[in-house]
């Protein structure tokens, strides 16, 4: 197994951005069960963001990041609306028994 060479600045950069990944990811799932559409969509774009960030960091190009970054913000928001609407039903249906 080959190390490589250790950049103990990079090393920082990455231990810094992989907490704030971690923490927004806790952050998400929190607003998951409390069924925050609107914070999911904009917690899941930075989540995206970050990943996105290092893969053009290797790559040089963030062109195609634009269709990604809208889809993952529709798909999450629209994912906690329908659960939150589904949720409601149910629970109206509870009442009126």
């Amino acid at each position: 197994m080959i190390w490589g060479h250790i950049h103990i600045w990079l090393w920082i950069v990455l231990f810094i951005i992989t907490i704030l990944y971690e923490a927004l990811t806790v952050k998400c799932v929190i607003a998951i069960s409390k069924l925050q559409s609107f914070v999911v969509a904009n917690i899941s774009i930075g989540l995206s963001a970050i990943s996105m960030g290092c893969v053009s960091a290797y790559t040089g190009e963030m062109n195609n990041c634009v269709p990604i970054l809208v889809a993952v913000y529709i798909g999450n928001y629209y994912a906690v609306e329908i659960e939150k609407r589904k949720r409601a039903k149910e629970e109206k249906e509870k009442k009126s028994e």
